[in-house]
């Protein structure tokens, strides 16, 4: 699981708008490209926000020659009656500052999942101070997860530095022995606010279509894999919920099931399963999930109504499955329900955006899953 806090924008009218304009950086830069200027402070980082004047491409190339001089970073908005700069101060780190924590997680991570593997290929759960070899068993389980978490996390990432914002790299979570699979997930943390619902589309969506590419060729490699097995050697182990996506990855490249007997996963095919899960919670519409941000960027104050249909719907499904309780818990004291508002509610989203929204929101419903886990 992960979360991202990006927080409500607060403005911090502390000068007239005359006078912070001229205390950002790239004012003379601003005075010469840009209509209607003006500045807003947010945190410790001013923004610059305007209309470009000329938007010939002339134009743009010594805008960004002379900004490439300033400690800022910038980005420009189409819309349909102009072009539209935003400009950062101060520029968002090249390498986030947090890197060791970061790659401390990982490796962590790394090890917790080595023996989530091993344990799963069959290890008895203290066979690291009996025999640490056997961690190379589960290299397979490991690659294919943390392949999955690497890949939604840095799709936020990567989404986030094409605007110059301030992020940092994924926080990876070690759980070992309590979970499973040997962690919680990974994080990201927005020091930079989102200032459209473009932007927040493009952050919020990347990181599960990007998880997506990796965990459904994982899911396909692994069913190829998976034995089919007698009802009575399967049923010790826990029933998976079958979200939509995976039956279908069943169905279409899985092997026979005589009567009587069942697919029994191997722990590549269970990686992908728990990538297909943890994008379905991750898209959930609600607060500062991913299905918020996206739902908020698609409908705008809209997400609300469909946030609190969903968190009635998780304390429904509760009575079947109880972690749904948790989450719930969670959403009420850390995501919250209602996704807080951007800076500039007003800017729509291009048609080749919202195509991605639903495309999202489809992903959700292929890859959820009511009851994800069952005994028996």
């Amino acid at each position: 699981m992960r979360w991202k806090f990006w927080k409500p924008i607060r403005l911090v009218p502390d000068e007239s708008p005359e006078e912070a304009l001229l205390e950002h950086p790239a004012e003379p830069v601003a005075a010469a490209a840009l209509e209607d200027p003006h500045v807003l402070r947010i945190g410790d980082e001013t923004i610059l926000r305007g209309r470009l004047r000329y938007d010939a491409p002339e134009a743009r190339a010594r805008l960004d020659e002379a900004l490439g001089k300033l400690d800022v970073s910038w980005f420009y908005e189409r819309t349909e009656a102009d072009t539209r700069l935003t400009v950062t101060h101060p520029k968002a780190p090249a390498i986030p500052p947090e890197w060791p924590w970061n790659l401390a997680g990982f490796l962590a991570t790394a090890v917790s999942t080595l023996w989530a593997g091993a344990y799963l290929e069959g290890a008895p759960w203290d066979f690291i101070v009996r025999d640490a070899g056997r961690l190379a068993d589960g290299v397979p389980f490991a690659a294919s997860l943390l392949a999955i978490l690497a890949a939604h996390e840095f799709g936020h990432y990567v989404a986030a530095r094409r605007y110059g914002l301030n992020v940092t790299l994924p926080f990876f979570i070690p759980m070992p022995v309590l979970s499973p699979i040997g962690t919680l997930g990974a994080v990201i943390k927005m020091k930079t606010p989102i200032y459209t619902r473009r932007m927040l589309l493009d952050v919020g969506a990347a990181g599960p279509i990007a998880g997506m590419v990796v965990a459904l060729p994982v899911s396909i490699w692994g069913v190829l894999q998976s034995p089919v097995l007698p009802l009575e050697e399967a049923a010790l182990g826990i029933r998976l919920g079958e979200p939509l996506l995976f039956k279908a990855i069943v169905w279409t490249v899985g092997p026979a099931i005589p009567t009587g007997h069942e697919l029994f996963l191997d722990s590549v095919a269970f990686a992908g399963w728990i990538g297909l899960f943890v994008t379905a919670l991750n898209l959930l519409p609600i607060g500062q999930l991913d299905g918020g941000h996206v739902l908020y960027a698609l409908l705008g104050r809209g997400q609300h109504w469909i946030a609190y249909l969903s968190f009635g719907s998780l304390l429904v499904m509760g009575w079947w499955w109880p972690g749904w309780y948790v989450w719930a818990l969670l959403v009420l004291i850390v995501i919250k329900i209602r996704h807080p508002p951007v800076l500039d509610p007003y800017l729509e989203l291009d048609p080749g955006r919202r195509a991605i929204g639903w495309i999202a929101v489809a992903l959700f419903v292929l890859c959820f899953a009511p009851v994800p886990f069952e005994l028996g």
